[in-house]
This record gives C-alpha cells, sequence and structure tokens, in this order.
C-alpha cells in the first residue's frame, strides 16, 4: 500500500512541475511588454512638455509700460512655465489713451515687442478681438454702417377700439441713422398680450417724414378691440470698448463686413511685418473671443439687413411681424433655468410664441457661425492663426453648436460656479468634435485669499467635466503708469481687493513651475487620445441660463448644486454617482461631417458614447431621423417621460415628430424612462417646479447592457471621472473628490440632507476591458505598475483612497492575457518593481496577500513607530508695504514713460522651534505675517530598521513648498524642457515618500515655504473678512494658518513576494491523494480525533502549497505530516448500535429507579454513565464499546423492584389492635414474636416480596391462633382482614415474583437489546 500512495505522489509531482513551469514562462513574455509601456508614461509625465502648462491671461495697462518691465514680465511668466500668453488690454488711469491706448503707435509697438518675444521663447500668444475682452471691436469703425453691430428697436403704443393712428410709435433712444423695417397691428386681448391670427400688416401704410423715425400713416383700429402697435426699425448699437484711442465700436457679428473690418484693422496692426507673420506661422497663435458680452443698447436682438430675407429662406414664413416677440427674451447669466419669458405674448398660445422665437434665435446663430465664426476662422488659419472663443452662455444663441466654427472652444468657471453639470454644455460638443476645451478659470472674488490650493480646487472641478486646458485669471505687472499700490499694479477699474493678480508679487511666485508641472500631467492626460464618455443627452436651447453669483442656500435658481448632489439641467445624479460620464450637445452635431455612429463598437464618435438620452420636451425632426436610424444600427436610446413631445420649431411637424418617436420606441436598442417623482407640471427647465431626482434611466441604461467605462463598485456622492483612451486602445482615468460634506442640509433631495460621508473615500473602480493598471503620481510624475487588482465580468477593479480636494490618475494598459498580480492584501498598498510584487505597511504585524494564481503570503513585518522632526531652525521673510517707490522710465521718439511700483519691505523673523507648527501658533511670528519661511533641521534615520519612510506635514496646507533633504530636492529635479523643476510635495495631501533621499544616520532637511499676502494685508486694512464672497461656497476672505502643520517621519517596511524555489511536487500528489481520501468511505469511518487532525494536516498541506515564499523544510514537514494522517485513517470507530439500544432501555428504566431496592442501583448509574460516555466519544472502537455494553446489560438484569408491603402494613396495624389481657400469655406471645419478626421485615428496604408475603402469613396466623383467657377462640377481625387480604393478595399471585426485575415494557426493551447484542456480537 506505501508503495502505491509513493508512486502516485511522485507522479503528480512531476506534472505539477510542469504546470508551474508554464505559468512563469506566460508571465515572464508579458513583463518586457508592460515596462515599455511604463518607461514610454514615466518620460512623458515625469518631466511633461511646457505644450501641456496651463495658460495665462494677462491683463496689460494700455501701452503704458516701458519695453524693459513687459520684457521682464515675459521673462518671468516664461520661467513660471506657462504655456500661452493671452495678451488683453486694460485700463490705466493714469495713462492718456491717445497715446497708450488700444490703436495707437505705441500700442502697436508694444504689441508686436511682446509678440516677437514670446514666439522667440517658444510660448504661445492670444490676442483678443479687440480693446479689452467683451466683443470684436475696431477703432473708428462707422457705428451706422453694416460692419457694426446692428440691433432691432421697438416703439410700441396702444389704440383704442376704432381709434385713429397717424404715426407710428418711436424707441425712446435713436440714432441719426436707421433703417424701418416693419409696422404692424395686433388686436390685445390683456396687457402686452395679442391674438396671433388679428395681425394687421400697417407698413404698406406708411409714408416717411423728415427722417427714417416719421414713419407717418392714417389708420382706424377695427372695433373688435384695443389693438396694440409695433413699429420696428433696425440701427446701430454703437456697443464700444475701451481703452482704445479712437471709439472703438463693436463689429457686425451677423454680416460677413463685420469680420472684414477685423480683418482690415489687424493687417493693418498685426500682420504688416513680414518677419512678424513668419514667426506666428511657425508659433503658437490664436484669436480669443470672450464670452459674448455685445449688447443690443438701444434695441431687444440684433439684425443684419439681409436678415429678414435669410430668415424667409430658411424658415419659409416672415419673422418681422414677430419680431416683438423677441423682446425682452434673454439667456440669463444668473439663472441657469431657461425661463423663456419675454415682454409679450400670444393669447392662449404661449407655446407658438416660444417656437417663433426659437426659430429666429436659430436663424441667428447659425448667420453667426457662418458670418463670422466660420470666415475669421478661414482667414487666420491662412496666417497660422487659430481661433478660441468662449462659446454662446449669456446671449441668445444655440449654447453649443458654435463650438463646431472654432479651433479651441473655451468655458469660465466665474459663470458656471464651478458646476460640473454647467460645464456640461460645453464637454459634449468638444469631445465629439474631439477639440481641447480650455476654461478661464478662477476670476472670482477672493483677492489675497486665492491660495495654490483653491486654484487647484478651481482646476479640479473643471477637468472633473472634461475640460482639458486651464487659462488662468489674471496676471498683472508689478509695475504701472498711474496706479501702482502695493503689493503691484491694478489694471482697469477693477481695484486690488477683487480679483487673484498672478506675479512675482505673491511670494508663491517661486513655486509657479511646480504648479504648471503638476497641472501638465493633468492637462496631458486628459489630451490624450479621445474622450471615453458614456452617455449624451441631446440638449437645445437658445436662452440658455447660467449661474453667474454662485448660491449658498436652496434657491433652485442660485445654489450649489453639485455639493447638494442635485443635477442643474438634467436633475439626478444617479448615473453620476454610478460612474457614468455624460454630456450635453445639440442634435445639430449628430450631422457633422466630424461625427459618425461606429457600428462596430457602437458608439458616437469621436466621444465614445454609448448610449443617447432625450429629456427636455422638444426635440427637431432632423435630429429625430439621425437617431432612429443610428437606433436601427444599435445605437442605444433612453427617452425620458415627457421628451421629445413637440419640435423647438414653428415648422409644423410636431405629427411628424410623434411618427418618428413612435417608430424609435418599438426598437429593442430603445427604453423609456419613467420620472418618479415629478409633481405636475413638472418641466426640467423650470426652476419653480421641484422634482427629477428620481427617475429609470439608470435602470434602463442596465437594461440595455450599457455599462459605464469606468464604473464605480458602489453608488457614492464623491467621485466625479473621466476617461481617455488613445490610438491602441490604453486608456487614462482622471479621478476627483469633488464632495467637501457641508452642504448636503440645503439639498432638495430629502435623502441627502442628513448624509455624512466624510471627506475621504474608498471604494472600487471598474474599468470596462481587460488591463494592466498603472498610477500616475499627478505631483511627481512618478509611474507605479500598480500591484493589487483583479479581473471580473470582463472589467479590470481596482482600489482607490482619496480625500475631498485631491485627484488621482491611473493608466490602463489594454493587453490579451493576464499576468501574475495581487488580487487581495491587507498591506497598506502593493505594486510591481521589475516584475516583482511588492507589499508596504507602515505598522508593525501579519499581513497575508493572495496572487492571481492562487498563491498566498504571509509576511510578519516589524515597522518603527512615526516620529517628529526637532529642533528646527525657522526664519521667516515678512512681507508688508515700503515706503519706498520705485521708478524705471524710457524715452521713445518724444514720448517718455515712466513707471512705478511700491517696493516690498522684508523683514527677517528668527526663530527656534521644538516642533514644527503653524506661524499663528508662533509667538514671535503671529497671525498677520505674510512672506516666506526657511526651515532647517536635521534628524536620524536607522536605515536597518525600515525600507523607507513618508514625511507627513500634517492634514492641511496653505498655498505652496519644496523640501530638501540632503540637498536633493524631494519629488522632483530640475526640468530638461523649461525652467524650474519637474514636481515636489504635494500641495493638497502633503505627504512624501523621502526613501530616494535618506542616508543611514544623521539628514539634514530645508523647507523653502511660500504664503499668501492674505494675513498681511488682513493687518494693513486693505481687505475685510468675507465668507463665501461673492456668495461661492467656501470661499472665504479671512485669516489664515501658513506654515506646515508638522513634520513627521513615518517609517514603513516592504516585503518582496518573490516565488520559492522549493519543490512542491510530492507535497501537491499527497494533498491530491488525501482529498480523494476525504471523498471516499475511509475518511468517514475513521474516529472523530482522526478526522479532525486529518484535516487541520490537509489545510496546512493547502496553505504551504498555496504560499508561494514557503521554504523547502516547511514543504516537506508538511507533506510528511499529512502522510501519517492518510495512515491514521485505519483507526476505524466502533458500530455502537447496540449500544444505542441499550442506552434507551436503560434510560427508561432510569427514569423510575425509585421503584427499585437500593441493591444494584449505584452499578446500574455507573454502568449507563460510561455506556453514554463512550456512546458520545467519536474516538471510542469496537472492543470498547462491547465492554461497556455488556456491563450495561448485566446491571440492568440485576435491579430488583421493591416489595409491595401495604398488607403487611395493616396486618401489623389489626395485631396492634389485639387487648392482651384477653387471650392467654402463651398465644398472645406467640402474637407478639411474629409481629416482631414482621415488623423487621417492614423496615427492610431490601426485604423481597417473598420474605414480605411470609411475614403477612406468620402474623396472621398467629392472630387467627389467639386463645381467649376462658379457653374459647378468639373473637377479632380476621375475618375482615383475611377477605381484605385475600382480596389484596389474589392479584398477586399474577403479579412478580421473587427474582421478577421490571415491567413487561422494561422486560421487553431489554430482551430486544439483548437479542440484538447477540446476534451483532455473532455476525463479528
Amino acid at each position: 500500500m506505501k508503495k502505491r500512495i509513493l508512486s502516485s505522489i511522485l507522479a503528480l509531482g512531476m506534472l505539477a512541475s510542469i504546470a508551474t513551469g508554464t505559468v512563469a514562462n506566460a508571465t515572464n513574455a508579458n513583463s518586457p511588454e508592460a515596462k515599455s509601456f511604463q518607461q514610454t508614461l514615466t518620460e512623458k509625465y515625469v518631466d511633461p512638455d511646457r505644450t501641456y502648462s496651463t495658460d495665462i491671461r494677462w491683463w496689460i495697462g494700455e501701452a503704458a509700460n516701458t519695453d524693459e518691465v513687459l520684457l521682464d514680465e515675459i521673462q518671468a511668466i516664461y520661467d513660471a512655465g506657462f504655456r500661452n500668453v493671452e495678451l488683453c488690454m486694460q485700463g490705466d488711469m493714469g495713462a492718456d489713451d491717445d497715446t497708450y491706448a488700444y490703436g495707437s503707435e505705441m500700442w502697436s509697438h508694444k504689441w508686436k515687442l511682446m509678440m516677437n518675444k514670446l514666439l522667440d521663447l517658444g510660448m504661445g500668444v492670444s490676442l483678443t478681438s479687440g480693446t479689452n475682452w467683451s466683443t470684436s471691436n475696431v477703432p473708428g469703425l462707422d457705428p451706422d454702417s453694416q460692419a457694426a453691430m446692428q440691433n432691432v428697436c421697438l416703439g410700441s403704443t396702444t389704440v383704442e377700439a376704432s381709434g385713429k393712428l397717424t404715426a407710428l410709435p418711436v424707441p425712446e433712444t435713436r440714432r441719426d441713422v436707421a433703417t424701418f423695417i416693419g409696422a404692424y397691428a395686433y388686436r390685445e386681448t390683456a396687457d402686452k398680450i395679442v391674438d396671433y391670427d388679428s395681425m394687421i400688416d400697417l407698413s404698406g401704410m406708411v409714408t416717411q417724414g423728415a427722417n427714417v423715425w416719421e414713419q407717418n400713416l392714417d389708420w382706424t383700429a377695427p372695433d373688435d378691440g384695443n389693438y396694440r402697435i409695433f413699429a420696428i426699425w433696425s440701427q446701430g448699437t454703437a456697443q464700444s470698448a475701451s481703452p482704445s484711442m479712437e471709439t472703438s465700436y463693436t463689429t457686425n457679428y451677423f454680416d460677413e463686413r463685420g469680420v472684414q473690418a477685423l480683418k482690415e484693422f489687424w493687417q493693418e496692426h498685426y500682420l504688416n511685418d513680414p518677419e512678424l507673420n513668419e514667426k506666428i506661422k511657425n508659433g503658437t497663435v490664436n484669436l480669443f473671443m470672450d464670452s459674448l458680452e455685445i449688447n443690443a443698447s438701444t434695441g431687444f436682438t440684433w439684425w443684419s439687413e439681409d436678415m429678414a430675407d435669410e430668415f424667409i429662406a430658411r424658415k419659409g414664413y416672415d419673422i418681422r411681424p414677430y419680431l416683438f416677440l423677441l423682446d425682452g427674451v434673454q439667456a440669463n447669466v444668473r439663472n441657469p433655468y431657461e425661463e423663456f419669458i419675454g415682454t409679450y405674448d400670444l393669447a392662449d398660445n404661449t407655446d407658438l410664441r416660444e417656437k417663433i422665437s426659437n426659430d429666429f434665435l436659430e436663424v441667428m446663430t447659425d448667420l453667426y457661425r457662418e458670418r463670422m465664426l466660420t470666415p475669421l476662422k478661414e482667414w487666420l488659419n491662412s496666417y497660422g492663426i487659430e481661433t478660441r472663443a468662449q462659446i454662446s452662455y449669456g446671449r441668445t444663441f444655440e449654447i453649443s453648436e458654435p463650438i463646431m466654427d472654432v479651433d479651441y472652444p473655451e468655458t469660465e468657471n466665474l459663470n458656471d460656479y464651478n458646476q460640473v453639470d454647467m460645464f456640461r454644455l460645453w464637454t459634449g460638443g468638444s469631445k465629439l468634435e474631439n477639440k481641447i476645451l480650455s476654461s478661464e478659470t478662477s476670476a472670482t472674488k477672493l483677492a489675497y485669499n486665492y491660495s495654490a490650493q483653491m486654484h487647484l480646487h478651481d482646476a479640479y472641478s473643471a477637468f472633473s467635466a472634461g475640460i482639458q486646458r486651464i487659462v488662468w485669471h489674471v496676471w498683472a505687472s508689478d509695475y504701472g503708469y498711474g496706479n501702482y499700490a502695493w503689493p503691484g499694479f491694478a489694471p482697469g477699474v477693477f481695484g486690488l481687493d477683487w480679483f487673484h493678480y498672478f506675479g512675482r508679487r505673491n511670494p508663491g511666485y517661486q513655486d509657479y513651475d511646480e504648479l504648471n508641472a503638476h497641472l501638465g500631467r493633468v492637462q496631458q492626460l486628459m489630451q490624450t487620445g479621445k474622450s471615453r464618455t458614456d452617455i449624451g443627452f441631446i440638449h437645445n436651447s437658445w436662452t440658455q441660463g447660467v449661474r453667474f453669483g454662485g448660491g449658498t442656500g436652496n434657491d433652485m435658481t442660485g445654489m450649489n448644486w453639485q455639493l447638494a448632489h442635485q443635477g442643474v439641467y438634467y436633475r439626478s445624479t444617479e448615473l453620476q454617482d454610478n460612474g457614468y460620464t455624460y454630456d450635453y450637445f445639440s442634435p445639430e452635431f449628430l450631422y457633422d461631417d466630424d461625427v459618425y455612429f461606429n457600428e462596430e463598437t457602437q458608439t458616437i464618435e469621436s466621444a465614445g458614447y454609448k448610449a443617447i438620452v432625450l429629456y427636455q420636451d422638444w426635440l427637431d425632426v432632423k435630429g429625430a431621423e439621425r437617431i432612429l436610424d443610428w437606433a436601427k444600427k444599435g445605437l442605444k436610446v433612453v427617452i425620458v417621460d415627457g421628451a421629445a413631445e413637440k419640435t423647438p420649431f414653428n415648422d409644423g411637424s410636431d405629427e411628424q415628430l410623434a411618427a418618428i418617436m413612435a417608430e424609435l420606441k418599438t426598437l429593442p436598442t430603445v427604453r423609456t424612462a419613467e420620472i418618479y417623482d415629478a409633481p405636475e407640471g413638472f418641466d426640467y427647465a423650470n426652476a419653480k417646479v421641484d422634482g427629477g431626482y428620481d427617475d429609470g434611466v439608470y435602470e434602463a441604461l442596465q437594461e440595455l447592457g450599457v455599462t459605464p467605462y469606468a464604473g464605480f463598485a458602489e453608488p457614492n456622492h464623491q467621485l466625479l471621472t473621466q476617461t481617455r483612451q488613445d490610438e491602441d486602445g490604453n486608456q487614462y482615468l482622471y479621478a476627483y473628490n469633488y464632495c467637501s460634506n457641508d452642504y448636503h442640509q440645503n439639498s432638495h433631495v430629502e435623502s441627502v440632507q442628513n448624509e455624512d460621508h466624510g471627506t475621504n473615500i474608498k471604494t472600487e473602480i471598474r474599468m470596462d476591458g481587460m488591463f494592466i493598471p498603472y498610477s500616475i503620481d499627478p505631483w511627481t510624475g512618478d509611474v507605479t505598475e500598480l500591484g493589487e487588482y483583479r479581473y471580473e465580468n470582463g472589467q479590470t477593479v481596482i482600489s482607490i483612497d482619496l480625500d475631498y480636494d485631491n485627484i488621482a490618475l491611473f493608466a490602463f494598459e489594454a493587453v490579451d492575457q493576464e499576468k501574475t498580480h495581487i488580487v487581495s492584501t491587507n498591506a497598506d498598498s502593493a505594486y510591481i518593481q521589475d516584475g516583482t510584487m511588492n507589499i508596504r505597511a507602515t505598522q508593525s504585524g501579519t499581513y497575508n496577500t493572495t496572487l492571481s494564481n492562487g498563491a498566498t503570503y504571509q509576511s510578519n513585518v516589524e515597522v518603527p513607530e512615526a516620529y517628529d522632526i526637532t529642533d528646527w531652525d525657522l526664519t521667516v521673510e515678512s512681507w508688508t508695504a515700503s515706503d519706498e517707490i520705485l521708478e524705471t522710465s524710457e524715452t521713445i521718439g518724444d514720448l517718455t514713460t515712466v513707471n512705478r511700483k511700491t517696493a516690498t519691505k522684508k523683514t527677517d523673523i528668527n526663530v527656534k522651534l521644538d516642533k514644527m507648527t503653524t506661524w499663528t501658533n508662533i509667538p514671535e511670528v503671529g497671525q498677520g505675517v505674510s512672506g516666506l519661511g526657511h526651515y532647517e533641521a536635521t534628524f536620524n534615520w536607522d536605515a536597518s530598521k525600515a525600507d523607507g519612510a513618508y514625511l507627513d506635514f500634517g492634514d492641511n496646507l496653505e498655498e505652496s513648498m519644496e523640501v530638501w533633504i540632503n540637498g536633493q530636492k524631494v519629488g522632483g529635479t530640475e526640468s530638461s524642457k523649461k525652467p524650474g523643476y519637474t514636481g515636489g510635495v504635494s500641495w493638497t495631501k502633503p505627504v512624501a515618500d523621502i526613501s530616494d533621499y535618506l542616508v543611514d544616520g544623521e539628514n539634514s532637511i530645508v523647507i523653502e515655504y511660500s504664503s499668501t499676502l492674505a494675513n498681511v494685508q488682513f493687518e494693513r486694512g486693505a481687505v475685510k473678512v468675507e465668507h463665501n464672497a461673492a456668495s461661492w461656497w467656501g470661499y472665504n476672505i479671512d485669516y489664515v494658518d501658513y506654515g506646515p502643520e508638522q513634520a513627521v517621519i513615518v517609517p514603513y517596511s516592504e516585503v518582496s513576494l518573490e516565488e520559492s524555489q522549493a519543490n512542491k511536487g510530492i507535497l501537491n500528489s499527497v494533498i491530491a491523494y488525501a482529498e480523494a481520501a476525504k471523498e471516499s468511505g475511509e475518511y468517514d469511518n475513521a474516529i472523530e480525533s482522526v478526522q479532525k487532525s486529518f484535516d487541520a494536516a490537509l489545510e496546512n498541506a493547502k496553505t504551504v502549497a498555496g504560499n508561494a515564499a514557503a521554504t523547502q523544510e516547511e514543504v516537506d514537514a508538511a507533506w510528511k505530516t499529512l502522510l501519517n494522517e492518510i495512515h491514521k485513517l485505519g483507526f476505524v470507530a466502533g458500530d455502537k448500535t447496540e449500544l444505542a439500544s441499550l442506552i434507551e432501555a436503560a434510560n427508561e428504566i432510569n427514569a423510575e429507579l425509585d421503584r427499585y431496592v437500593e441493591a444494584g442501583k449505584a452499578e446500574f448509574t455507573a454502568a449507563l454513565e460510561i455506556a453514554v460516555a463512550v456512546y458520545e466519544d467519536g474516538d471510542a472502537m469496537q472492543a470498547e464499546i462491547n465492554q461497556v455494553a455488556d456491563n450495561l446489560l448485566n446491571a440492568m438484569l440485576n435491579l430488583r423492584f421493591k416489595a409491595d408491603k401495604s398488607i403487611l402494613k395493616d396486618v401489623l396495624a389489626e395485631a396492634g389492635k389485639v387487648d392482651a389481657n384477653a387471650y392467654t400469655a402463651e398465644s398472645y406471645a406467640a402474637l407478639q414474636a411474629a409481629v416482631a419478626k414482621a415488623k423487621d421485615v417492614y423496615n427492610n428496604e431490601n426485604a423481597n416480596q417473598e420474605e414480605v408475603d411470609a411475614a403477612v402469613t406468620s402474623v396472621q396466623t398467629a392472630i387467627d391462633n389467639l386463645v381467649a383467657v376462658d379457653g374459647t377462640p378468639a373473637e377479632t377481625p380476621t375475618e375482615d382482614i383475611a377477605q381484605t387480604g385475600q382480596e389484596s393478595t389474589t392479584p398477586k399471585a399474577n403479579a412478580a415474583k421473587t427474582g421478577d426485575f421490571a415491567p413487561i415494557a422494561g422486560m421487553a426493551a431489554i430482551a430486544i437489546a439483548g437479542v440484538a447484542l447477540v446476534l451483532s456480537r455473532k455476525k463479528k
């Protein structure tokens, strides 16, 4: 038998060795590929190229800075690592506009000077489309020409029934030049509400008087009611921008002559230098158009001289009779809900009024795109200049369509309040076109409290929606012409207490290089490949509202919807909470040449949308037809209740739309979704009606099989993500923890109001596909192959641990087969380096790790305790205003220009600190100081006790710092691509791995810390405390704590999980044999203790087999122990069937044991107790069981019932009644002798029935033999006694006699048990 076991073990061992070798080879094949991808990432992200850095808007005080000042500022911008500079002229209140403003010779000189310098440095340049930022404007443009912006203006009056009208009403403000458009009368049903069908065209009845404003007629109103008269003209808006040498008027956005005017101006001033033109062509230059701040001025909307004809050609009817309906229609920048209202309405037909208005606004949008954006782009592109524009918001244009007509679309966080759902208005079209979307960022009121952390908060919010580039607001030069208050020049009219001005006036300027390296990594990831966004929401709006002015309560028109976990437009956040990403865009994009449905991937490209959601109540027929076509080809569509029930236009196509939607709903790729909490009259666009937070869209998508590119293990209210994909199928993930957990009380969602999820999130992200995951440190660029992840249902699952206002970057290498990795560990972290898996822990303990191949590791780790760095030398360089005024000047021709600057007074404060703490807690420094902090200290490091360490500076940091250990900068090196450093310590979570910089023994540390200027400005009285400034939640103007909170060394230890070289062939074979034995009856027949020891040995053997780090000694010990347990399976458990029967019978006896005599009871009880113990003993064998069964049976057989003494008792009682004097002494003495003996029997506990019966007979006989004194027989009641005894004793003749021991049932049980015992023994 032993020989057979051994041969089986050896054979199985050989097979196990072959299998192990195969897995190892497969793993090795993957390693070079992973390293190559990781190396590529490292080269890109450790030292990101300047092209991925952020942009800066520079507000320049006219052309009143000297050449030296301008060139010095450009050098400072370059050294800070910015990619692009936007040159935007603002006023300098002391400068003469004729000399220095836009359009002057000095301005032309300065602009060319700056452009040359920037292009020579390899930086990008943005030129605004006019002076200031608000419009495209040209100095000296004739405001009454068609090259200048034109409006529609209105004169209105009411004529009573049958009343006379002799002259048309005119607008209050009129220019000398205007064009009469038409006049119309409508019956008025209520104040400013008219009957659509009652329109009378008065245009042909009028004659012009002395000027265009005098339009005379002779008209009598009908007698059916009062009539409202609308007289319409067009005139120049005369909107202008400053500063400018001569008035700079806004160009016409709806007539190509407006572009021509701008073109002529640029060619005269920008593009008249062939050498500069060549630099422009070879450089990076764009024209930038800021937010659409065109105003209709004296009118109510805009116009071009052929607008009426264009409208008829496009819409098929004349708009002029209905232009009055546009009066008062607006896109409200202070209310994100459309509220389509105007001055006038149509009686009982508001829907028609809206459709007519949309028709006009669509035509106006199309003309803006066709006559301004497109020709402007074509012309500028011919010079190598691209176009960038903030798209549509704040004016009545379609909100997303102009994205198609610029090179670079842009939005602005000031008007979007950092709301991801508002940003989505622009991310959709940008992703479909695969255009880089930028955001003007940080223009809200925070002044000196705009720390690096707050700037990053703004940027992180934008990235979370899919924005890819930040344009910071705003840089200003230190020197000014007429304005030079400390700490530097304040351009325009805004002063120094609103905006934050970037520049060298800030102590933190020295760390801008790290800011740009950090955000350069993020922007590089966000600009990689194409977006992979899950859902596209069709969203058409020409009066789109946004939210300038923030909001801090629960007013639906102005609140922090994101922190309240409410959507702004589509109100449910269930999709977002489950990891879905989505955007809004016009259905017009579905017909763009760059947008298509990929039938192979079933996605809309280039955004990657897996499904479309229809949620607005309108949808144009053209869009519906394209969606139907694509749905038939596989596009998934979800239709929300009430969606697409009408067209937005006055095209009579509602029935056609209904037929398309009916067909669409029949398709297997389409689902409908109910709104569960929609009250009566619910409308997504109406802030006055709450609801829409709970619907069936998520369930519908799940039914359709639409899952996120990056889903969450469970829904949460903290994470926002964006996914990108390169041409090789590798994916890149941006993740942001957005929720501060302090606004929930304002939510309209009841379940949110008391929610407290904290500020950290630990969860899992599920990437759709099979990847090898990497983390990219956004502060250093270090790329780490993640050690712990798993594959489930075609997804790659990774863990994420993220604090509020922090981000994480990941890269996912697309692979076809799995490589060995960790699937679970209780260590702090796990990573793979050079093919070796490692775990890391910061606390001593036992750490268990499981690999994807089933191998397990148990690692005992010792880690030293964390400790503070002590004995710091701190020098605070305190900054404040000086009395000294610095000057610089230049003379060009006859013009001398002087610039001034208030110097900064810098004072050193020297302090010794036992432990690191913030400046507020240091008496010598205190709360009112701003500036720089230089820290020095030494600390000891015992390299024998740990593998490395983190340096933890606490939970919060205000502004920035750089850390140096032993002369090396922590987290970065000098950049090879631009001035400054590649990275450093995180400013949002200031904890750094300092292992690479440590030496055994004494180490030196230097910290260079920079504060904002907030505290010193409070001390100077330059600013006042204001929380939630400008109604932005959490944007507080107040004193802050400067400096690191602590400096704690946190050691860690690592374990490399290298594969063991131990031979496990025999072990695996023994395990296989043992498992087979357990499945057979051999294991079941073994005694209990053998089963337990067998199970323990088998479990240990499996653990050792799965432990990749097991030694050969551990392997050998495990299989030998298990083999010994296999041998012990011969210890078979005995058969307890007969013993069980005996115990059952004995228990019946034991229940009535008081009926038995004492003799034998103790022996019986003891035998029963022993029998039960053996029965319950899982290890009892047959011999022992037989012995206790025999003993119990004998004990049962030896038991005797107690005798029945009732008759004896009666007889003795009768004998006691006999009178001794009545009988002879001899006969009476015989009775007494019999009674004495009977009493002995009566009192004998063990007397048997025979002895009792004999005693009864003896006493009865003695009574019968009594002789009376007179010689006559005794007269006693013996007859009665005898009779009684006879009646009593007669049944006893059939009772058990001497030797009987049990009742009949007991006898039967014992008999059966006895027979079974004998038969069982015979069989054996």
